[in-house]
Order: C-alpha cells, then structure tokens, then sequence
C-alpha cells in the first residue's frame, strides 16, 4: 500500500480511461465493498478470506494477478491499461487482471469477448444489456438500473429533478451560493493538488493545460411542489465554492476511487457528494432552421474532458465570478452567457441582442451522470436563425475553440436516436438530446 500512496496517479490524470480501464479501475477500486462474487476464482476467495481489502493497491493487484492467474504483470502496466494507453497489455493479462478482481470465468469471457469494451464505431459511453445486469454495478452502483435507457442499451445519466409542463420557469429554480469554500478528504485534495502541480510543469513547457479558476460544487438538492393549483414542481439547489482542479481529479482516473465508493453508497434519490460534485453545469440543446435542425459540436483535441468527442451545442460550467447576484445564480442568465461564449449568438443577433433571436429557452431537469460523477441542468435553445448564420457566429465566439467543429443534424426522433447510439457523445449529451422532445413544442 504505501508503494501506491507514493504513487498519486497523476501522470496520466488528462489521458480519458477507455471503456475497458474504467471497468477494471472500478473492480479494482470496489473490491471490498461487493466482496466475493459466487463464481470467482477459488484462489482469489482464499486471498480476499484472508485479507479482506477496502480496495487493491496496483502492487496489489500485481500480486494477485501472478498467484490467481499465474500471469506477469506490473503496475506500471496495470495504471495503463486504466487510463486507456494499449501499448503494452494483452488479452491474457486482461483475463488474469479480471479474475484477479474477483469475476468469475464466465464473466471474464464476457468482458473479454465484448466488442463495446473497444469498439471503433458506436457509442462507447452506453452500456449493452449484458453488462447492466452483471458489470454496471460494480461501476455505477445499483442507481445505474434507474438510469436512461436508449433503445436497448443503457445510458449513465441519472435523472433526479424534473420539470413539470414546458420546463421550469424561472421563479422556480432557486440557486444559492453559501460562504466558505468545499473542504475534500485529505486524501483527495492531496491528488487533487499533485495534478496541479503536473499541469503547471506542464504549461511551463509551453504544452497547454488548464486554469484553476473558481467553481462551484453542488452541496444539496431540495424539490417541493409549487404553491399553485397547477401543482408545479420547484427546486432548490445549494452551491459552496470550490476550484477547478477538485473538478478535474473528480471527473478522471484520480478521483475513480472515491467515485467507486459513493456511487455504491448511493440511494435514490440521489444526493451530491459536494466534493465530486464539482464543476456543475448546463447542457443546451440548439435548435434552428425553424425547428428542423439540431445543432451539435465536436470538442476540440486539446480540451481537458472528452477529447475529440461529439456533443450538443453548448455544455457550459456554472461560476462563482459569473450571473451571481448576491448569492444567487440567475440560470437563465449563464445559459444566454454560455449561448454568446460558445456559439457567439450576439454576432449574428440584432443589435447584438440574443433575446431577440431565442424563441424558446426552456430548463427542464437536473441529473447526474454517473461516469464522471457530472452534475447537469438540461435544456434547449429554440432560435431562429438558421445553422449557416450559427456556423457564422461560432466563428466569431470567445470561446469558439472548445468545439473543433459544429454540425447540423435532422431534429427528428429517429435522426437523433441514431445519432446518439452510433456517435461518440457522454451520457450528459445523449439524455440532453433525447429528453429534449419531451418538452419541446
């Protein structure tokens, strides 16, 4: 164990796991809260008899792997094929890891026979119906059953909030900033400082990195019933300062660990964990072209999360320094904020007015995403522009360099659906999309 403590797991912290490292990062990491799977490896339940671990250590699991298996492999490979990097292992030491980690044969052979593990084409972030039943838990925990389901897979996006009829209006989202800033686990901080720390030699070697800016990390989520005859739902949501780097650590391989625990923890609904839940923020759906187009982007390679992947037309962080107005943050506001920095809608609106081109701005939910434990209010954005004078804008907007790209699509159900199903795109942006009709008029 103090091998792995010497170890923060920071060098790779920018490198996203593949589908296949997540997994063996959470079995590694939750070995001792699921204990001994019925079918596991009689030499893994004589070493988890006698030892009984909170979790494995990499020189740990290296162990393991030699005497339950009869394979090599060190940690240095271990954290590899964790955070994604397939140079050096093999198919063998993926089975010798997996029944090292407690699965059973049959299992192991599923994993290892499962082309969504490494897919090239498809939707890697959602998940067969096989693994929900067996291997999503050890993941996501037993919420993942309450997740979004798409078609016939499963998606990580956890609904906890919804609006009733036509989204939720403004008067009933209640957001409020207390004093005083989060305050991590010793251990997490400890990570979550080295990865600072690696950035920094990073960026003073001229190779881009991120900033520690201010955020905001959800602390609680209360709903109630609107005082009407209508019966409309309210929602209240408690935010405490926090910084950029909690957000980076919570969201990647460091941070995989205390994911791991929480989500196991978890009960519905589900209640933040402040110190993940750093970096909240709001997805919007852009429609144009008269209702007949979604927009969506594709993130830039040098973007700290989801490199290269599709996304709808605008993800954008809450902040501490922006639409907080004595202590409350005006979420209509950080979406027309974040419709002018990401798609630079001012420069195609008249008299650089966004209002005046926004048919429609509906909030209609609030959920988790439980692959990177990501904290989201959905929506969308009716305009009327079409995609060529949005194309035009983006050219134009501050932070235009987040999407390397933007495209259009049909906005049709079927068009949608499988674009989500066969595209590279976070749970976050698939469950924006597809709820997206569920309010739209």
């Amino acid at each position: 164990m103090n091998k792995e403590q010497k170890d923060p797991r920071s060098a790779d912290i920018d490198r996203p796991p593949s589908r296949l490292g997540r997994l063996l990062l959470a079995l590694r990491e939750t070995v001792g809260l699921r204990g001994m799977a019925p079918t596991a490896d009689p030499v893994f339940r004589k070493l988890y008899a006698q030892s009984k671990p909170e979790r494995l250590s990499r020189s740990m699991a290296a162990e393991w792997t030699q005497m339950v298996a009869g394979i090599q492999i060190s940690e240095k490979q271990i954290q590899r094929v964790e955070t994604g990097d397939r140079r050096t292992h093999e198919t063998a030491q993926i089975r010798g890891l997996l029944r090292s980690y407690g699965l059973g044969v049959d299992e192991v052979e599923a994993v290892i026979e499962d082309p969504e593990l490494n897919r090239i084409s498809g939707n890697p972030h959602l998940i067969a119906d096989w693994r929900l039943r067996g291997l999503a838990l050890y993941e996501f925990g037993p919420l993942i059953n309450e997740a979004l389901k798409v078609g016939d897979r499963c998606s990580t996006w956890l609904e906890v909030e919804k609006a009733g009829n036509c989204g939720y209006s403004p008067d009933e989202v209640t957001l409020l900033v207390s004093e005083g800033e989060i305050n991590p686990p010793e251990a997490f901080r400890r990570i979550a400082d080295e990865a600072f720390r690696q950035n920094d030699i990073k960026k003073k070697a001229g190779i881009r990195g991120w900033s520690d800016n201010p955020t905001l990390c959800l602390a609680s989520v209360v709903d109630d019933l609107a005082a009407d005859e209508e019966e409309r739902r309210s929602i209240t949501c408690r935010f405490v300062q926090s910084k950029y780097r909690y957000n980076v650590v919570a969201k990647q391989e460091g941070g995989a660990g205390f994911r791991a625990r929480a989500l196991q923890d978890a009960t519905w609904p589900l209640k933040p964990v402040p110190f993940l839940s750093s970096g909240v923020g709001i997805c919007i759906n852009v429609i144009c072209d008269d209702g007949k187009t979604l927009v969506v982007g594709r993130r830039g390679n040098d973007e700290t999360f989801r490199k290269g992947e599709y996304d709808i037309a605008v993800v954008e962080g809450i902040r501490p320094t922006s639409n907080v107005v004595d202590g409350r943050i005006d979420i209509v506001g950080v979406a027309k904020r974040a419709l002018i920095e990401e798609l630079g809608l001012h420069k195609v609106a008249p008299n650089g007015d966004i209002d005046q081109i926004i048919e429609q701005l509906r909030i209609f939910e609030l959920g988790c995403d439980l692959e990177y434990y990501q904290w989201n209010f959905l929506s969308y954005a009716k305009v009327n522009l079409n995609f060529k004078q949005i194309y035009t804008g983006w050219q134009k907007a501050k932070d235009r360099k987040e999407n390397q790209t933007i495209t259009q699509i049909e906005f049709t159900k079927e068009a949608v659906l499988d674009f989500v199903t066969n595209q590279h795109i976070w749970s976050s942006g698939v469950a924006c999309a597809v709820r997206t009709f569920d309010y739209y008029t």
